[in-house]
């Protein structure tokens, strides 16, 4: 009995941590979108959200975390997902990357 305070804590560091892997996972794919649509509206000199991206990617190997691939493949992917859709710099896409930037 006095084992399942620790189980319990254990369980709650699980879920905390696999939270936390999914929401960056997440941040990760939500800032390759607006990385697409800066690209298509302002160049392929406006790295706003790709630096953004990088810092976090930094901040993620201070931690020792192992996530780096799956952020960066996250990024990739939410880029090309992004960069499929808008191939061109409508009101639509200023729009999404607004919305991206309050995720």
């Amino acid at each position: 009995m006095a084992l399942m305070p620790v189980r319990a804590q254990q369980d709650q560091t699980f879920i905390r941590t696999q939270d936390y892997f999914r929401d960056v996972i997440e941040l990760s794919e939500v800032l390759g979108k607006a990385h697409a649509i800066r690209i298509v509206c302002n160049g392929r000199n406006d790295q706003y959200w790709r630096s953004y991206m990088l810092r976090l990617l930094d901040l993620e190997a201070s931690y020792g975390g192992g996530l780096r691939s799956s952020m960066a493949n996250a990024f990739n992917a939410g880029y090309s997902t992004a960069a499929a859709r808008y191939r061109a710099c409508t009101q639509d896409a200023v729009d999404s990357e607004k919305v991206f930037a309050e995720e």
